[in-house]
């Protein structure tokens, strides 16, 4: 079976052509194409699904709620798109109002005391 992969909402797709459209006599390109989304996910794709960038999906990979690799091979790892999706379920949640930074906040204290006002 021929496949090509291809951009697919935000994560990359698979089409899949019927074999023997060019032994007929007909172009691969007259051939029904299916576009299916691939149920594992390379490194570089599954930080696409996260939206971040490779380097801050390896620094997940150490959180608790992360979820494993498949090893396919020695140097060969998938994650499988239903574990990551449990992952993100999983991920930590702003609990609350989000105040202001640290150092904002102590700039802020330090304006008002050179002020002379009491903190």
């Amino acid at each position: 079976m021929m496949a090509a992969q291809q951009a697919h909402g935000g994560t990359a797709g698979i089409q899949i052509a019927r074999e023997g459209g060019a032994a007929c006599g007909h172009s691969a390109s007259h051939s029904p194409a299916i576009a299916i989304a691939p149920a594992l996910f390379t490194t570089e794709q599954a930080a696409l699904y996260f939206g971040v960038s490779e380097a801050k999906f390896h620094e997940m990979r150490g959180e608790a709620w992360m979820c494993a690799p498949i090893q396919l091979g020695p140097r060969l790892m998938r994650w499988a798109r239903n574990d990551l999706d449990r992952a993100i379920a999983a991920m930590p949640r702003m609990v609350g109002r989000c105040g202001e930074p640290t150092q904002l906040l102590r700039a802020k204290v330090e304006r008002l005391k050179s002020a002379g006002a009491s903190v």
